[in-house]
């Protein structure tokens, strides 16, 4: 299986790049200096006609190093461009783009029946929170398994449960999605939202400090 932590932002071909920056920006925060990594991501360029299909993948590992956790090894990155919504709409609808960091679930819990080490639910929060910083319109999501924008298409389109995550961090703005907290998640504070996580997935809830 492939895991993936994801973030989006709405975008228009003028201000494309800057989005691009933005990522990239949050990568180098994330301790990642591989120039051809950087470089790959600001050279991504918008689709020369609304009939191209748009996505490029990074194919190979990406080290992130977020402050105060652990190195994590993503095995790729995913950077897609979606033009129109699945519904219909006579509102003039922006497009959005998707940056996906996508990690090998076996590395990150070998025994699927065990939780998520504290390690390793700490480097994914800060990662979270580092795109949340950044992205401030949908948030970030951390998914065991690897889902077609379903975090992003939950929030903008409505169109399925938006409790499709293991660990996200989403914007004081989409609170009322989350209103109806299920069983088996529990929630913090952020400083730009709320958190909130399967409790079961975790060894220790990804937000506390070690003694708490």
């Amino acid at each position: 299986m492939q895991a993936q932590i994801q973030t989006y932002a709405s975008c228009t071909q003028q201000n494309f790049t800057e989005k691009l920056q933005l990522f990239r920006l949050a990568l180098e925060h994330l301790g990642c200096d591989d120039p051809d990594i950087l470089s790959w991501v600001t050279d991504i360029t918008w689709p020369e006609s609304d009939d191209d299909s748009f996505g490029d993948v990074y194919a190979a590992p990406v080290m992130l190093t977020p402050p105060g956790a652990e190195s994590l090894t993503s095995v790729g990155i995913e950077i897609s461009l979606y033009t129109t919504l699945a519904v219909h709409s006579l509102d003039e609808i922006p497009s959005w783009i998707g940056f996906n960091l996508l990690l090998e679930s076996e590395e990150l819990r070998p025994d699927i029946t065990e939780p998520y080490t504290r390690t390793e639910g700490r480097s994914i929060w800060y990662i979270l929170l580092e795109l949340a910083e950044n992205f401030t319109e949908v948030g970030a999501y951390f998914t065991e398994d690897w889902q077609d924008n379903q975090a992003w298409r939950a929030l903008i389109e409505g169109s399925a449960d938006p409790w499709i995550f293991e660990l996200g961090i989403f914007p004081r703005a989409l609170a009322p999605h989350f209103q109806e907290v299920p069983a088996g998640f529990q929630g913090s504070v952020t400083p730009g939202g709320f958190g909130f996580a399967q409790s079961n997935r975790w060894q220790q809830l990804p937000w506390e400090d070690e003694d708490e």
